[in-house]
């Protein structure tokens, strides 16, 4: 059996999130570090980046990319 070594998490559809969202996404990377499993964020907005400031999360861990396709080319 296979197991999930890296999850692309794409939030270029979503326009804006609210604090509980931002919160559950947070949540979700340190859960998926704990486990052994890396994370990719891409497509954040800046409305999403500044509601990740405003509520002091950080994302320190985490790799960002602009775009999908931008960060799925990089891992060939």
């Amino acid at each position: 059996m296979e197991s999930i070594t890296h999850l692309f998490i794409d939030l270029s559809g979503v326009a804006e999130i609210d604090t509980m969202v931002a919160h559950q996404i947070s949540h979700l990377l340190k859960a998926l570090s704990l486990l052994g499993i890396e994370s990719t964020l891409s497509g954040i907005r800046p409305e999403i980046a500044q509601t990740a400031v405003q509520l002091n999360i950080s994302f320190d861990k985490v790799e960002i990319k602009s775009s999908l396709s931008h960060a799925l080319s990089l891992k060939k």
